[in-house]
């Protein structure tokens, strides 16, 4: 999917409009009253006093946007560039350069930055940082791709960098487990951020044993009958580590592609440090298995499929290898091996192996970070110091947007060259994006998209933030006996489709999840907003906001809420944490 990124702000203004607004009406638990099947609801706006702005994001535009670092031969930045110096082409084609603007490091001693306070009973997803601190930076704990033996010397060494970091750094903290887990949202407190690391405990994955801690298996005997059952063997386990890979593959693109949705509604460029150990870009054949093809993988479509994500929500990967410099791979005394008949033979195929699984997981991390415009990190023990580079690699960039000469829009790669007129000097910028249409209409049966909305939907899930909206929820009262929930979006993150009929159509889901205090999930309210606009009407709702209510039957009680917004045309994806209380009677 093809995200496009206006530039600019806008506000949340206070006025009233009409929408055309068929709401189909979802399934709810029954705890709650069904309202009829098909209703008309005409939403109007509400007073914007005390609600928070968001910069532009516009899905309308054509525009494809490109962050570009720019260094000298020394690796130091290089700041003060014009849009003049640029050149930047697709498929070899020259393109006009129609959007431009700098980022250089923040600097300290910054006007104070105020965190908004929200009115009570109003929650959001649209981000709050101080932009004079930097750009956003994640650091993903990656426990899933990372031995046990190796992540306490991670730790540490993050530690270390957290202790000398200092102020004016928008830094949040995930760990990567059985999911993703955010352990500490974006601030600038390095005591926060250190204490959040601290709660983070070691974390040994089933789906990611060390191979070196299985034994080969192979008898000192020439009986044919035992050979067959060790080949046996020996191909069992093979297919047993291949379907454990294929999980944990699969575990690590979801939660990229997840990270990705979070961070999508902060503006501009996002880092993402991935501390991770060997996550595979391929695996060869295996000559001792009976089928030697049977373990063979190549995991780069995957790769691709969280690097565009990843890309087009305008965040760039900097994976650090968390084994630190890997030295021999000669067994030692702490590891039980068994190296059979031909000891000769079988430690050669284990050191070569070895050597061959550390080679796919530099690849792996290369390819990630050139996709998206970041950089890899590995054969090095600072691991510190390789955290520092990336977030000072990723705080001083140019951006650049353009509408391509080419409009069709037929999903094809289409790849990216930006070049700066001055001699000597380097670029690094993401390598390419796929031309797909911005509206990519979401079957029923469409899995992978209702996973997506549905992890994000989840109680424990980070807020997603995509799809940026405010809501205002309100518990019941004596006119009106079940909780509202009045959902405001931002008009610019929603795709309004021009159609021949002179009319502007999208369709959105709103959604409303009630958890009690034990997490259990009580009761739900599912509509599906779908709009016909005309030009007058489209011209009001892009000056305000897009206002939808929703109404849910709780019992008296304390509640967490789950709010969810999706556009079925960009599948974009907005979320966020609530809570209410509705009182007894």
């Amino acid at each position: 999917m093809l995200s496009s990124y206006g530039l600019g702000k806008f506000l949340l203004i206070a006025s009233s409009f009409l929408l055309l607004c068929t709401a189909q009406q979802g399934q709810q638990s029954p705890a709650s009253t069904p309202p009829p099947a098909t209703q008309s609801q005409t939403p109007g706006a509400e007073s914007s006093q005390g609600l928070p702005t968001a910069p532009a994001l516009k899905v309308t535009t054509r525009m494809v946007v490109v962050d570009a670092i720019v260094t000298d031969n020394s690796g130091k930045p290089v700041t003060g560039l014009k849009a003049t110096d640029f050149e930047i082409r697709e498929n070899g084609h020259p393109q006009a350069i129609k959007a431009f603007g700098s980022r250089e490091p923040a600097q300290r001693g910054g006007k104070p930055f105020t965190p908004r306070v929200l009115p009570p009973g109003v929650f959001t997803n649209i981000p709050d940082i101080n932009p004079e601190d930097g750009p956003p930076t994640v650091v993903l704990v990656d426990a899933l791709n990372t031995q046990l033996k190796d992540q306490p010397y991670l730790h540490d060494q993050f530690l270390r960098y957290l202790k000398n970091i200092g102020p004016h750094r928008n830094v949040a903290i995930y760990t990567l487990g059985s999911r993703l887990r955010l352990v500490q949202d974006f601030t600038s407190d390095p005591k926060l951020l250190q204490e959040a690391l601290k709660r983070v405990s070691l974390h040994s994955s089933p789906l990611n044993q060390d191979p070196n801690s299985q034994s080969d298996l192979d008898f000192a005997d020439d009986d044919p009958t035992l050979a067959n059952v060790t080949q046996s063997l020996k191909d069992f386990q093979a297919e047993q580590n291949s379907f454990l890979m294929d999980m944990r593959v699969r575990t690590t693109v979801d939660a990229l592609k997840e990270l990705g949705r979070n961070v999508a509604g902060y503006p501009g460029r996002k880092n993402l440090i991935w501390l991770s150990g060997a996550f595979p870009f391929y695996i060869g054949a295996d000559t001792e298995l009976t089928n030697p093809f049977v373990s063979q993988r190549v995991y780069g479509e995957q790769i691709q499929e969280a690097a565009t994500v990843l890309a087009d929500s305008q965040v760039a990967v900097y994976p650090v290898d968390a084994r630190g410099l890997v030295g021999s791979f000669m067994p030692d005394a702490s590891e039980r091996v068994t190296l059979g008949r031909n000891p000769g033979a079988a430690l050669q195929t284990r050191i070569s192996k070895a050597s061959a699984d550390l080679s796919s997981s530099h690849d792996a991390m290369n390819e990630i970070a050139k996709e998206t415009g970041g950089r890899a990190f590995y054969n090095r023990n600072d691991i510190d110091r390789a955290i520092a580079l990336s977030v000072d690699d990723g705080s001083s960039y140019y951006t650049l947007g353009y509408y391509p000469d080419n409009k069709n829009w037929d999903g094809k790669f289409r790849k990216l060259e930006v070049k700066v007129a001055e001699k000597g000097l380097h670029v690094r910028h993401r390598r390419g994006y796929f031309a797909t249409a911005l509206s990519v209409p979401v079957a029923a049966n469409d899995k992978a998209a209702h996973r997506e909305f549905t992890a994000a939907m989840a109680l424990e899930a980070p807020s997603a933030t995509g799809l940026r909206f405010v809501a205002r929820v309100n518990p019941p009262a004596k006119e009106e006996p079940q909780v509202v929930v009045n959902f405001a979006v931002d008009p610019q993150s929603v795709l309004f489709e021009a159609a021949e009929d002179g009319l502007r159509h999208a369709a959105i889901d709103f959604v409303t999840l009630a958890f009690d205090r034990k997490g259990k999930l009580v009761a739900s309210q599912t509509n599906v907003a779908t709009t016909n606009l005309k030009p007058e009407t489209y011209a009001r709702v892009m000056a305000s906001r897009l206002s939808f209510p929703q109404k849910i039957t709780l019992a008296p009680g304390k509640y967490m809420l789950k709010l969810g917004v999706y556009d079925q045309k960009t599948r974009l994806i907005g979320t966020v944490s609530a809570s209410v209380e509705v009182p007894a009677d």
